[in-house]
């Protein structure tokens, strides 16, 4: 496999199709990671996640994602949901879109989040492996095969271009 790093780029707004609705990931008494859906395009695959995290946990992700306004802080570190893709002879990590937590939660006691991931191919295999971690906020990595079938868009199916 050659190793690839997925961009944090918007999905086209229009003309997708959902090919696998939510499927539960991860479920602890204060955390719950799930996949919500995965969208083929003609041009790739936005992958849409929601996490939740209640008491201690949410804070701590809170802390890890919260706005690093000193440049000179040298102690200063941010992290979030690390998302591993395999997809045909490509590995490598997503960088999310809108890495945000969703608004009016502070001091809630509910971190929620629900970042996209844009895949700009569709798996001529029909499947992509995926690893989803955070260790800082003690969600352990987990893989898993996400099967998609053949692509909706078959004049797209195994093309180079986008790679």
């Amino acid at each position: 496999m050659r190793r690839h790093r997925w961009p944090a780029l918007a999905p086209p707004t229009t003309g997708g199709i959902v090919v696998h609705t939510g499927m539960p990931i991860a479920a602890e008494k204060d955390l719950a990671l799930e996949l919500s859906a995965a969208t083929a395009f003609a041009s790739g695959l936005a992958l849409r996640f929601t996490l939740c995290v209640t008491g201690v946990r949410a804070d701590f992700a809170r802390y890890e994602t919260r706005p690093l306004t000193d440049p000179g802080d040298w102690s200063a570190q941010w992290s979030y949901l690390v998302v591993h893709i395999g997809a045909d002879d490509l590995d490598g990590f997503a960088d999310p879109f809108h890495p945000t937590p969703d608004s009016g939660q502070e001091g809630s006691g509910l971190y929620r989040t629900t970042p996209q991931y844009w895949i700009r191919t569709y798996p001529t295999t029909g499947s992509l492996t995926v690893t989803t971690g955070w260790p800082q906020v003690g969600l352990h990595p987990a893989s898993f095969t996400l099967t998609l079938g053949p692509s909706p868009f078959p004049t797209t199916s195994g093309s180079q271009a986008h790679r």
